[in-house]
């Protein structure tokens, strides 16, 4: 019989694995196809553009742009008649991951570290004309959204449905400086943000779970590939691992402030997938504020002028 304990890293990793965020994760959870969505963002469409700033090979690129295609994230629009050529410009579903984008571009502007030369672009906010950054705010209290301050609870409207049957693709490991690209903004959040179990470890992290042992009873995950995404985020900054028995020595991996700083990657995505892959039906879980039991209602906001970012009004 499991105690407690288990049961709840379990009833965790249940809550994570069934997640919407898990399920966008499953294509969107690849860190070419990160960068491709940047890119589109940043006004480039073209194929030969995107392999230029992406530093895709051109097999990877094509699968990415095709998969996003199959998603319904993206549309091929002739330009060219004689021979036909297409670019790649984003559906209303695609521009509905402009948060998504913000988030990771936030995030990383905060928590580049000093091995990664390229730092992002300076945006600009037309509607008060400074440079700024996005902050994440509740729009029913105004405050800014954290980790601390989002709890998750039970939809009890959510009745379980199929999941993806799309297996996750291998992930590439490479150094971002390793690659040959126009920009490499945003290389740093691809590189860890980019990968399925990364950041389903976080998942958990962000629910409470620390130990070894409920990462890998809550995931159903390999020794193998915990212990090396544990390493990787405990050496990119996201985890400090913590001694917490000695004879034998047993290490917990608590977030930093760095980690806990993924919760409005988090709740971005989450939004999305619930408005896009459940047809407002809502996941399977709700994430409210603390100021409300409601589900969260969050902008990201010019944090200068405090008004709501839309894309039109942004600049680099």
């Amino acid at each position: 019989m499991m105690n407690p304990k288990e049961d709840r890293a379990l009833g965790i990793g249940e809550r994570v694995r069934d997640s919407v965020v898990a399920q966008s994760l499953s294509f969107l959870g690849d860190r070419w196809t990160l960068l491709t969505i940047r890119d589109m963002f940043l006004g480039r469409h073209r194929f030969e553009e995107l392999l230029s700033h992406t530093g895709a090979v051109r097999s990877t690129l094509a699968t990415r742009l095709k998969m996003l295609v199959d998603q319904g994230i993206v549309y091929r629009n002739p330009y060219q008649s004689s021979p036909v050529r297409y670019e790649y410009r984003l559906t209303p579903k695609g521009i509905g991951l402009y948060d998504f984008a913000l988030s990771l571009w936030s995030w990383e502007h905060r928590w580049l570290t000093a091995d990664v030369l390229d730092v992002p672009p300076k945006l600009f906010h037309r509607g008060c004309g400074a440079q700024f950054l996005p902050v994440c705010r509740c729009n029913r209290c105004g405050e800014q959204i954290t980790a601390q301050t989002v709890v998750s609870i039970e939809n009890p409207e959510y009745a379980k449905r199929n999941q993806s049957s799309q297996a996750p693709k291998r992930r590439s490991k490479v150094a971002a400086g390793s690659h040959k690209a126009k920009d490499a903004s945003l290389f740093h959040a691809a590189d860890i943000l980019g990968d399925r179990w990364n950041n389903l470890i976080l998942g958990c992290a962000l629910y409470g779970l620390a130990r070894y042992d409920d990462f890998q009873r809550a995931l159903e995950i390999s020794s193998n590939i915990l212990a090396d995404r544990l390493r990787l985020l405990v050496d990119a900054g996201l985890l400090n691992r913590v001694r917490y028995q000695t004879n034998p020595d047993r290490f917990a991996y608590e977030l930093t402030a760095k980690g806990g700083d993924y919760m409005p990657v988090a709740a971005s995505l989450h939004k999305w997938a619930d408005k896009w892959l459940t047809q407002g039906q809502g996941g399977n879980v709700i994430m409210c504020h603390a100021c409300s039991r409601e589900a969260l209602d969050f902008s990201f906001c010019c944090s200068a002028c405090q008004r709501p970012l839309v894309a039109h009004e942004v600049s680099t």
